[in-house]
């Protein structure tokens, strides 16, 4: 009789990214355990039901199924497709349904969410919402908000005995309080170079200076 073929799980972790060598399923990209399905599925449905997440980040279309883990927001499949484009290192995007998730990816989306990402890119100058451009996420506004997110969210794993315990200072206060915060500071921290370089060229006078 033909030998039974053994499954090579090497090969299973390249296609998918969602296995590792011991047979435990990871989220692609980070190397940890995800959630099972029903747990993942019932966290989604009360998150889905929140009347901001119910329309595309990016766009008018209604009832997303794919999202930014970067930051927090629902997107329908196409706006998933111009994040790909973008590449990971500025969004992270993963199906709501299709994909397996890990429970710091499912934080991001409860801590996140389109709300209040809509609140701060707009207090920000991004008035335009619904734009499929980068410009919006290379802003420094969209630095500011995804460091902010990524501190939180590393602040809930602490709380259930994952992470480094440093990464808990501050994680109770409010996303958009902190994110304000990191753009004041940076704004004051560009006024400051920029004042520093024209002193250094001449361009502001000292006092007493002839």
């Amino acid at each position: 009789p033909k030998p039974k073929q053994q499954t090579n799980v090497s090969t299973i972790e390249i296609m998918s990214g969602n296995f590792q060598a011991d047979g435990s399923i990871t989220a692609a990209g980070k190397g940890e355990v995800c959630v099972v399905s029903a747990t993942k599925n019932a966290q989604f449905r009360k998150l889905k039901n929140v009347p901001a997440n119910t329309i595309c980040f990016d766009c008018p279309n209604v009832r997303p199924t794919w999202a930014s883990v970067t930051y927090g927001v629902f997107l329908c499949l196409d706006c998933s497709a111009s994040h790909r484009q973008m590449g990971v290192h500025i969004t992270f995007v993963r199906s709501l349904d299709l994909d397996e998730w890990t429970q710091r990816q499912i934080d991001a989306m409860r801590i996140g969410g389109n709300d209040n990402a809509k609140k701060f890119f707009r207090k920000h100058g991004c008035t335009d919402l619904k734009t499929k451009t980068d410009k919006k996420y290379t802003s420094k506004a969209a630095v500011a908000y995804r460091a902010e997110l990524a501190k939180l969210v590393e602040a809930e794993a602490v709380k259930r005995g994952e992470g480094a315990a440093a990464a808990a200072e501050g994680g109770a206060s409010s996303l958009l309080d902190n994110a304000d915060a990191i753009m004041k500071k940076n704004v004051a921290d560009e006024a400051r170079t920029k004042l520093d370089a024209a002193r250094a060229n001449g361009g502001v006078s000292s006092a007493g200076t002839l």
